[in-house]
Formats: structure tokens, sequence, C-alpha cells
């Protein structure tokens, strides 16, 4: 199984040592979500045009593939949609120069007054947009398992309605798991030809059916079967630690939990 983390989990680090912490402790991929807190794909100094070439030889020196960029783009929102396709367009130009796989995009919400089937076409618009975008460059759309977007039936509806061949989705386990619980198997049997990336956290779910975030292993998502359910269906992307350090600063830091998951996924495979 390859193992990646997101650049979200270390917000202070700079380039050059997200690249050395991820040879130090054995990752075979970095997913970019931000740099030293900047979070657009085309503002990150390091990828500025002219300093591409550069950041992606330095990744390849390390041996450390850089596999996708996280953008901020989401669809729900008829008034920031324009804004939405920009960014995610940034973010394959950024991601086709350093030889990234993949952008990953949201969808995101649907409020209790939102006709859901114009929000489901909304997304998927936008979701095929950049998919046209990207064609030729070899750079997949991923839409992220997110939000609103946690459903079964709402990811399909998407999908179904995206058609291209560069689509698919980003399996966040810890958003599926905060409607399918335990009986993550009914929504990865509905999902699993369209995965073609995933994130790991944990939380514990507490008695107030709210969600803490926690070290990964010491929750209640089944990471372990989930991972082995990946390994059994011939899962070739990579399973990515998304340690939201950046959201919630009061997290240990990734110098801690970098190497923890690393240890922890080996250790169980």
């Amino acid at each position: 199984m390859k193992l990646s983390f997101s650049t979200l989990g270390c917000p202070e680090w700079s380039y050059e040592r997200v690249l050395e912490e991820a040879k130090k402790d054995g990752y075979a991929g970095v997913e970019v979500r931000g740099i030293e807190g900047e979070m657009k794909a085309d503002r990150i100094p390091c990828f500025a045009v002219g300093r591409q070439q550069a950041a992606r030889h330095m990744a390849e020196a390390a041996g450390v593939k850089l596999i996708g960029f996280g953008s901020s783009a989401s669809f729900h929102d008829p008034d920031k949609f324009e804004g939405a396709l920009a960014d995610g367009r940034a973010a394959i130009d950024v991601a086709h120069a350093l030889g990234m796989g993949f952008v990953r995009v949201f969808g995101d919400r649907i409020g209790p007054d939102d006709d859901e089937n114009v929000i489901i076409a909304r997304v998927a618009e936008g979701a095929r947009a950049l998919c046209d975008y990207a064609a030729g460059t070899g750079v997949t759309v991923v839409q992220e398992v997110h939000g609103d977007f946690n459903r079964a039936h709402r990811v399909l509806a998407v999908a179904e309605r995206v058609q291209r061949d560069n689509y698919g989705v980003l399996w966040d386990v810890a958003h599926s798991d905060k409607v399918y619980g335990d009986n993550w198997p009914e929504f990865y049997a509905a999902i699993r030809p369209l995965v073609r990336h995933v994130h790991f956290k944990d939380h514990v779910r507490q008695a107030d059916g709210s969600f803490r975030l926690c070290p990964t292993g010491e929750g209640d998502i089944p990471l372990l079967p989930i991972l082995r359910a990946l390994e059994k269906d011939g899962y070739a992307g990579y399973v990515s630690l998304e340690w939201e350090k950046a959201w919630h600063p009061d997290l240990r830091g990734p110098e801690e939990e970098f190497p923890h998951f690393a240890k922890y996924i080996r250790d169980n495979l």
C-alpha cells in the first residue's frame, strides 16, 4: 500500500522540510494542500512559473512523488461558481506542470431550503468543466466525500452526470463514517469503482453525536478493515493521512503524527 500525507497537517513547514520529512518517514508521496499557509496553487511561491521544474526536481531527488493538489473549489454556491472554476483551473495548471495526478474539488453543501437535484447538477457541471479543461494533461479531477456529499446516492448522482474518464472520487473515510459508521461496506461497495484517492484520519464518535479528531488508531473509525478491503480489491492509489492541523491547531504536531501513521499502517498490513 502506497502511503502519502497531506500538507494540511504541516502548515508551517517549508517545501524543503515537507520532502525531507516524507523521505525520513518512508512516505511514497505527498498531497499538497498548501505550503507555509498559502492554499491557492498559483500563489505558492515555490510553485510559481519559472520555479516549477526546480520544485519537481527536488521531489524527484528526494524520491517522493507529488501526487496531487487539494484545491478549495466547491460548486454548490452559484455566486461562487465561476471563482471555483478559476481556482480549479489554476490548480490543474500547477498539477500538470509538477507531474501531479489529480486535483481535489468539493461538492459541498445542500442547505435545508435547497433543491438537491439542482445542487447536484451544478456540482456535476463544475466538475465536468474542470475535467474538460484537464483533458490531455494526465490530471484527474477527484471529488471528495465531504460535507453533504458523504452519502452514496449523491456521490453516484454526480458521477453519472459528469461522465468523464478523468473524473473520480476521493474517499475521506471520516466523512463517510459520520453517516455510515460501522456500515461502511455499504458505502464502499457503491462507490468502489470510482475511488481514485483515499484520505485516512481517525475520530471518536461522541455521545452527543459530534466527532473528536484523535491520533490514528485511537478512535472509532474501522481503519484496518477498510485498509484490508482496499488491498483485497487491488486499490492502486495512495492512502493519505489528512491530519487537520491547519484547521485544528490543538492537534499534536506532524513530527509526531506523521511517523506514527506510517508505522501504524505498516504494522497492520
